[in-house]
């Protein structure tokens, strides 16, 4: 009877060890690959970097939009593919100013993930919105065209990854979506990319603004490429999408002029260096009772230490 009781245990202990261990590469599974796309930066990434603002807990937590995959035959419903099914609902919100975005140009481009738990992979895929979508409404299936597709095959990749894809030739602001594909479970991740194809550069850029209106900067507003604002006696033009970054102190606008009344007083007298105060080239300023001048853009830089600055008569 004895020995009976202690086999029954002892099967009873290895069937309990059996299905832990059953749970635990379940769990592992469901959890260990995680990612997001670092260039161009996902719209996840700039919620962790602070340039999207009111993001939710993807700020904390970039690499985990995660969803059932299968895309787009199953997977996340429409409404909720930026957040994968709805676990980050800040991301789905969706309207043609409500996030920044990556100048991009249409042709070849490289996009590039950060895997902080790389797993084996199934597919890694890339659709784009298609002209004539309407941003200002939540992002669906039919809005989306596939334009890149490559295969792993249950291969497990490195922690960076890059793939070269062929954009379609697109205007304006339009959509990336990034979808990895892992291999041994019913999962993926989803990394939507805001892309604005007005700039016709991969990089930041300086285009003209079509626009002769200029009003007065307004830290809650946001700003695209070519507005103009006045500020501070003078006059500055957005690079790129920004807001609330102050025109003379942030490198998204470009000074185009300072009105008279402002030049009269820069003239008739020179302030002291202001470390938090963005200079541009012929920028004077006084420091330690010595007139400096900018030779080029600078922020920070102490006048008699760094050669952006030099003695003015």
């Amino acid at each position: 009877m004895a020995f009976r009781v202690s086999l029954s245990k002892s099967l009873f202990l290895l069937s309990s060890i059996f299905i832990a261990i059953i749970i635990m590469l379940a769990f592992s599974n469901e959890v260990s690959a995680h990612g997001y796309v670092d260039s161009p930066k996902s719209r996840a990434l700039l919620c962790k970097e602070g340039v999207n603002k009111g993001c939710g807990a993807v700020t904390y937590e970039p690499q985990s939009v995660e969803g059932l995959g299968n895309f787009p035959s199953e997977g996340v419903p429409d409404g909720k593919i930026a957040s994968a099914g709805g676990k980050f609902p800040e991301l789905d919100e969706q309207s043609s100013i409500r996030w920044a975005k990556n100048p991009i140009k249409s042709g070849m481009n490289t996009f590039t993930w950060t895997l902080t738990a790389p797993h084996a992979t199934e597919k890694w895929e890339y659709y784009i919105t298609k002209e004539g979508w309407d941003p200002n409404q939540p992002l669906k299936r039919s809005d989306l065209e596939l334009f890149c597709t490559v295969n792993d095959g249950g291969k497990v990749p490195g922690s960076k990854v890059s793939h070269n894809c062929s954009v379609p030739k697109r205007t304006g602001y339009h959509v990336i979506l990034a979808y990895w594909e892992v291999y041994d479970t019913a999962n993926a991740f989803y990394s939507i990319i805001d892309v604005d194809f007005g700039g016709g550069s991969n990089t930041p850029t300086e285009p003209p603004s079509d626009s002769d209106e200029i009003a007065a900067w307004e830290p809650t507003k946001v700003y695209v490429n070519g507005d103009k604002v006045s500020y501070n006696g003078a006059i500055y033009q957005a690079k790129w999408w920004v807001q609330n970054e102050k025109p003379d102190q942030s490198l998204a606008w470009k000074l185009i002029s300072r009105s008279d009344s402002d030049n009269s007083a820069e003239d008739s007298r020179i302030l002291p260096w202001d470390p938090d105060k963005v200079y541009l080239s012929g920028d004077k300023v006084i420091y330690n009772n010595v007139v400096y001048r900018a030779k080029w853009w600078t922020l920070g830089d102490t006048p008699d230490s760094n050669i952006v600055w030099e003695v003015s008569d």
